[in-house]
């Protein structure tokens, strides 16, 4: 973890570096060339006293910025060294130089990490994002001037913010396919690479999730890849000088990260209040004592809530749907007196099926393919919904919409990403990959760097992803058992009470419990703000129109996020930001 910036033309970079500190407490460098300057706010990770950044090559015609790692930089010094390379250092953003300088763009299929990667090679500047987004970055372009940073609040420094809401937004009460809740503000795409010489801006993709429709090897056979491939994302990922430590909810996936992992250190958050059906303590409890590590416990309360959201919104920069912030951060607060890094499970349900309504859209599928009711579809749907059995890609937009369902705009690109795949569980997992984990790893990460710790996902190393994509649809689920795979995967590692439970639940923050009883009037004074504000006229009235979804609707606490984030962000104040930075440790 790392916060980069840069200008190319007008701007200050040393007010936009300086923003970004939390990101990276232990050291700050600059690289200036004529119009171009590169700022860098540095977490030591790997080669603690030797990694400075920028770094260079021994010309320095070639220099480099990174947040985030390289995973598997090992092995690529030692191909480079081969190959007659020099190094100066021990660090993976060294090992980028050398690469780019050995193969130009074709590095970057070579890296396995989570990255967000600045390059200058005496011509042109490089922005490049990891495969799957798990670092940020966003961008600023007009004209000649080219603005970028890891966090929009750096560019806010220099550019005045203009609030954006999309339609999109209105349905998944999150910025997608690019947009962020800033005009003209940018979100550099996973995979996806800008070139940029002062002049034209080119936007290339660079790596894509691949579609494949068999042949398929025997069952066993996939049982055993996964088992590796996970254990060696893991191995991988506990790669650095720093204490690393785990983020255990309970459930399947962080408790195989933990099984793998037996780190000294693991976290987990509880709420008692959300009931008995999502109290993840006593499976959290028995893993830790299965792979003897001590279990830090995060016990948040609505005062919590109540003091914490404007910092909170502070560093997401953009309001995120859904109450787990508060678990998160407060976790991360935690552990950052014992690690400087936590391995989360973050992007197993989108590989693996672990979403219900996977299970509910698989459902519906199945009978509409069953015989006795095939003939009788006009019927079914008077009798269950009109809606039921039509077009899978408008039943899943209908499922993921959080407002009226009217958007042509949304609805054609979940088409366009169900298009992309063969099986309706991998068409679902795709299209989430694009809508639903960006907001979660996003949430992470500014959850991480807040307090100056990198956060670590084996489950999206890429190796993991192509292989959830080529695997056959019924290892993911089956009848009702999601995850199928990963559970016969993870026999013998994890504990069997783990394994074959089915009561798993997401997250459960109480907000819903909270704003009717000890937050009502502070969150009553906040929705009646929003509601007045016109610029929120039109996401009032949409999200009105709705629908309720009982215990599952956050419209309430997205509406007060969203009033704490026109007071927080949209005025820029060097000196109340810099007394919402949340501070280390406890």
């Amino acid at each position: 973890m790392s916060g980069i910036c840069g200008t190319y033309g007008k701007g200050d970079i040393e007010e936009m570096t300086r923003v970004l500190v939390h990101r990276g407490p232990d050291d700050m460098g600059f690289y200036l060339q004529g119009p171009l300057a590169l700022g860098v706010r540095r977490l030591a990770i790997v080669d603690i006293p030797g990694g400075h950044q920028p770094v260079c090559n021994e010309k320095q015609d070639v220099w480099a910025m990174l947040d985030g790692d390289v995973f598997n930089y090992e092995e690529l010094r030692d191909e480079l060294k081969k190959a007659g390379h020099e190094f100066k250092t021990g660090t993976d953003t060294e090992v980028i130089v050398h690469a780019w300088e050995q193969w130009g763009e074709e590095c970057l299929p070579r890296f396995n990490g989570q990255f967000a990667i600045a390059l200058w090679d005496g011509k042109k500047l490089h922005l490049i994002r990891d495969r799957i987004g798990e670092k940020p970055l966003y961008y600023y372009h007009r004209g000649g001037r080219l603005l970028f940073a890891s966090e929009i609040k750096s560019l806010l420094t220099q550019v005045r913010p203009v609030p954006n809401f999309t339609d999109e937004f209105r349905d998944f009460e999150a910025p997608v396919f690019g947009d962020t809740l800033f005009a003209n503000i940018r979100e550099l795409p996973p995979a996806h690479h800008i070139t940029f010489d002062g002049k034209e801006l080119r936007l290339d993709i660079w790596w894509e999730v691949p579609s494949f429709d068999g042949p398929y090897a025997p069952e066993k056979e996939y049982v055993d890849e996964l088992r590796w491939l996970l254990a060696d994302a893991v191995r991988l990922r506990l790669r650095g000088d720093v204490p690393v430590g785990v983020l255990l909810s309970g459930g399947i996936d962080s408790s195989a990260i933990a099984c793998l992992a037996k780190q000294e250190h693991a976290y987990t958050v509880a709420f008692p209040e959300a009931g008995e059906h999502y109290d993840e303590l006593a499976s959290a409890r028995l893993v830790a004592r299965h792979v003897k590590s001590r279990l830090h416990v995060v016990r948040p309360k609505p005062s919590d809530l109540r003091e914490l959201l404007p910092s909170i919104i502070w560093h997401l920069d953009q309001p995120v749907a859904s109450a787990s912030s508060l678990a998160v951060f407060m976790a991360a607060r935690k552990a950052s007196g014992k690690v400087k890094a936590l391995l989360v499970g973050q992007g197993s349900d989108e590989l693996f099926g672990g979403h219900i309504r996977y299970l509910m859209m698989l459902a519906e599928d199945r009978l509409a393919r069953e015989p006795a009711l095939r003939d009788y579809l006009p019927l079914a749907r008077y009798f269950w919904s009109p809606e039921m059995f039509n077009d899978p890609a408008d039943r899943y937009y209908t499922i993921m919409s959080r407002g009226p369902g009217v958007d042509p705009r949304s609805r054609a690109k979940i088409r366009e990403l169900f298009n992309s795949h063969a099986s309706l569980i991998d068409k679902m997992g795709y299209t989430d990959l694009f809508i639903a984990l960006p907001t979660v790893l996003a949430m992470d990460d500014r959850a991480f760097a807040a307090f100056g710790l990198q956060n670590r996902n084996p489950f999206l190393d890429h190796r993991i992803v192509e292989f959830a994509f080529r695997l056959p649809p019924e290892l993911k689920v089956q009848g009702f058992v999601y995850k199928a795979i990963l559970r016969k995967a993870m026999r013998g590692i994890v504990p069997d009470p783990i394994l074959d439970r089915s009561d798993k639940m997401g997250m459960a923050v109480p907000v819903g419990k909270w704003f009717k009883k000890e937050l009502k009037k502070w969150a009553e004074v906040r929705l009646n703000r929003f509601r007045n504000r016109y610029e929120a006229n039109f996401l009032n009235a949409a999200w009105d129109a709705g629908g309720h979804r009982g215990e599952f609707d956050r419209r309430g606490y997205m509406r007060t996020c969203l009033e704490i984030w026109f007071d927080v962000m949209i005025n820029y104040d060097a000196e109340k930001w810099e007394q919402l930075r949340l501070s280390r440790g406890e």
